[in-house]
């Protein structure tokens, strides 16, 4: 969460130019935020430490919090040189770096052809891999930058996720991870099909000019709305009838920026 908001920060602030902007928040909250970040580094693997994943059920150090942490802290960096803070810039780009490298080293499973979901790390300095494939785990490698969308592991990845994932029943979609067994309607499935998960491989062909693909989860989405337009949080992967709740913000959210990923495209 500190992270995303430091990243998002970043983002707005290219996108307006304000330097009043950066000059009010750049003291009382970039530097105490990547400070933290860049400090809080497990130094057995050169990950971040632990903590709870994006689904708020596991805690390990995770795939998708070390892609986001790696690029607050390169944005964090770019922050500190419009700043002429030189010794944060080096500090932080230092971190991000390391963070990069041991991604690397640990965060792809060759097995499996597919991101860990994350390491578990004990205290008797035992480092495990958690080898279920999450949706979470693709999307932040490469949405972050941690794993450019061409790089080999990510392209391999992709495909595992396609081949494993991808409902082959009536929604073109994703579940969120293996055997999700959260609300799961058909146990014979890995579980529900979530908007905001086949919405991040509608991102994905969108990046890879994979247009036709990404147009078949965007039309989806469109057409499982309510008159209204809300989206629910999950579907059956059988009958494609709501699961849990709606709205979900989230999955309204996933929507709108898959459709200005579009524009971006088009221009």
């Amino acid at each position: 969460e500190t992270a995303l908001v430091l990243f998002v920060f970043s983002q707005f602030y290219h996108l307006h130019g304000d330097h009043v902007l950066l000059k009010e928040f750049y003291e009382p909250m970039i530097v105490p935020m990547a400070d933290f970040l860049s400090s809080y580094i497990d130094d057995r693997s050169g990950l971040p430490k632990a903590s709870y994943d994006l689904w708020e059920e596991r805690f390990l150090a995770t795939t998708y919090t070390t892609a986001v942490t790696y690029a607050a802290l390169m944005a964090a960096a770019d922050l500190a040189e419009l700043r002429k803070d030189q010794d944060s810039a080096v500090k932080w780009r230092s971190a991000a770096d390391d963070i990069h490298a041991a991604a690397k080293q640990r965060l792809f499973n060759t097995d499996r052809q597919a991101f860990y979901k994350g390491i578990h790390m004990s205290k008797d300095g035992n480092i495990s891999e958690d080898s279920v494939i999450d949706m979470s785990s693709l999307y932040g490698a490469f949405m972050y930058g941690l794993f450019p969308v061409d790089s080999e592991e990510t392209v391999k990845a992709v495909t595992t996720v396609e081949h494993l994932m991808m409902s082959k029943s009536t929604p073109p979609g994703y579940p969120r991870y293996e055997n999700d067994t959260y609300r799961r309607s058909d146990e014979q499935s890995l579980g529900n099909v979530w908007f905001v998960t086949s919405l991040w491989m509608a991102q994905y062909y969108l990046e890879t000019n994979r247009h036709e693909e990404a147009k078949k989860i965007i039309d989806w989405a469109r057409d499982s709305m309510w008159p209204t337009g809300v989206l629910s949080e999950q579907v059956d992967p059988v009958s494609g009838e709501e699961i849990s709740v709606a709205p979900l913000a989230w999955s309204q959210a996933e929507y709108l920026s898959t459709l200005l990923n579009t524009i971006i495209e088009d221009q």
